[in-house]
C-alpha cells in the first residue's frame, strides 16, 4: 500500500514524496537486472544476471529488494567474477606474450633463435575459461641453407624447417653445368650448422664463335652469355649479324657473318639524300639520290653515283639546285631587305616614319619556290 507524507510550513505544502515506490534498478559494472519495469512497490525484488564475460559465484546474493524508503537494497559482496583462463602454458625454448588472461585475450608464442615453431603460434581465451587448442612446440633447426652462385635448391621445404641430418641438394641454373668432382649437397650437422659446400656450378662454354676472313672477332671469353663482336678490315663490309651470343645449350646464336670487298659508305651531300642503302657496295652498284627539301633536280645531271673498279665512287655532281623564290614583293611607304632569293632566305619589312606596319614583318623563301604568307602593309 502506498503512503504519502507532506511537510507543511506556514500552512503551505512544500513537497510530497511517495513512500515505498522504487524507480528502475541501476545496472552494475558486472551484472544487469534480468527484467525491468518503470516502477516497483515496497517488497518487490529484482534478480541480477552476470554480464557475458562474468560468471555467477554461488551462493552469494544476486537479488535486490525495493525498500520502504524508495531505494533498492545494496549488495554486500560482488557476486560475479570475471571469466579468466589463467596464465597460458609456458613454451619450452620459446616465450609467450599476452596482455590479459580474460575472455577474448590473445596469447602469442614465438621460439628462440635456432628453433622453429610448430602448431599454432597463438591461442585465445574461450568462454569456458580455457585456452583454445594446445600449446605449440619449438624444434631445433639449422638456419636457411647457404646460397650458392648459379645454383638453386631443388626441393621446397615446408615451414623452412631443417632438422638434424637433413641433406639439401642443389641443381645448377640454366647456362651452368656441375663440376662432378664436387659435392652438390649440404647436410644439417649435429651442431645445427651446414656442412661445407664448395661452388660447383660453372658457366657453359661455347668454344670458338668462328673466324671471318678479312675481318676480326672480339670477345671477353667463350662462356655462357658472352658476346662475340665481328668487324671487317678497311675496304670490306660486314654481311650478316654483327655479334653472336653464347647460349645456355653451349652453342652460338645466329651464324658466322662474312666480309665482302666494298666501296666505302657513299657520300651524303646537303642537297640530296640516298633513296636506299644496301648492305655493301660491290663494283658496278649504283646509288640513287633524291633532292633534299628546298632543292630540285637539274634535268641535265643524273642523280646517281657508281662504285668503280678500284672500289672508289664516281664523282658526285651538284644534280640538285636550290629553289629560287625571286625578289620579295616591295611595299608602299616601306622597305624590304632580304638575305637572298633562294630557299631558306628571309625578307624583313619595315615602314617609313609615321607609318605603322600591319601584318608579318618577316617572310621566308619556302621549298615551293614562293615567299610564305603575304607582304605586310604600312598605314
Amino acid at each position: 500500500m502506498q503512503q504519502s507524507a507532506a511537510t507543511h510550513l506556514n500552512g503551505v505544502v512544500e513537497s510530497e514524496v511517495l513512500i515505498g515506490v522504487c524507480s528502475k534498478p541501476e545496472n552494475l559494472t558486472y551484472a544487469v537486472p534480468s527484467s525491468v519495469k518503470e516502477s516497483y512497490e515496497e517488497g518487490d525484488s529484482v534478480t541480477y544476471s552476470c554480464l557475458p564475460t562474468y560468471k555467477y559465484i554461488p551462493p552469494l546474493r544476486n537479488v535486490s529488494t525495493c525498500e520502504n524508503t524508495g531505494t533498492w537494497s545494496t549488495f554486500q559482496e560482488v557476486f560475479c567474477k570475471k571469466l579468466n583462463c589463467g596464465i597460458p602454458d609456458i613454451l619450452e625454448n620459446g616465450e609467450v606474450e599476452f596482455l590479459d588472461t580474460v575472455i577474448g585475450s590473445l596469447a602469442s608464442y614465438s621460439c628462440m633463435e635456432g628453433y622453429i615453431i610448430f602448431d599454432s603460434g597463438s591461442r585465445y581465451c574461450l568462454a569456458d575459461e580455457r585456452w583454445n587448442g594446445t600449446v605449440a612446440s619449438c624444434r631445433r633447426t639449422c638456419p636457411e641453407p647457404p646460397n650458392l652462385q648459379f645454383a638453386q635448391i631443388n626441393t621446397t621445404f615446408s615451414l623452412n624447417y631443417y632438422p638434424q641430418s637433413l641433406r639439401v641438394f642443389y641443381t645448377c641454373v640454366s647456362g651452368f653445368l656441375p663440376n662432378t668432382s664436387l659435392s652438390s649437397s649440404t647436410m644439417c650437422q649435429i651442431d645445427f650448422t651446414w656442412s661445407k659446400i664448395i661452388e660447383f656450378c660453372f658457366r657453359v662454354s661455347c668454344g670458338s664463335p668462328g673466324k671471318v676472313e678479312n675481318g676480326i672477332v672480339q670477345m671477353e671469353d667463350d662462356k655462357f652469355q658472352s658476346i662475340a663482336n665481328f668487324s671487317c678490315n678497311e675496304g670490306y663490309k660486314l654481311l650478316g649479324d654483327k655479334y653472336r651470343e653464347c647460349m645456355e645449350d653451349g652453342t652460338w646464336s645466329d651464324s658466322i657473318p662474312t666480309c665482302e670487298r666494298s666501296c666505302p659508305d657513299p657520300p651524303e651531300p646537303d642537297f640530296a639524300q640516298i633513296i636506299e642503302i644496301p648492305q655493301y657496295f660491290p663494283v658496278g652498284i649504283t646509288i640513287t639520290y633524291r633532292c633534299s627539301p628546298g632543292y630540285k633536280y637539274d634535268l641535265f645531271l643524273p642523280p646517281i653515283i657508281q662504285c668503280l673498279d678500284g672500289f672508289t665512287w664516281s664523282k658526285i655532281t651538284e644534280f640538285c639546285k636550290k629553289v629560287i623564290c625571286g625578289e620579295p614583293e616591295r611595299i608602299k611607304n616601306g622597305n624590304v631587305r632580304s638575305t637572298g632569293t633562294d630557299f631558306g632566305s628571309t625578307a624583313t619589312y619595315s615602314c617609313n616614319n609615321g607609318f605603322t606596319l600591319i601584318g608579318q614583318s618577316q617572310r621566308k623563301c619556302t621549298a615551293d619556290a614562293v615567299w610564305e604568307g603575304s607582304p605586310p602593309v604600312c598605314q
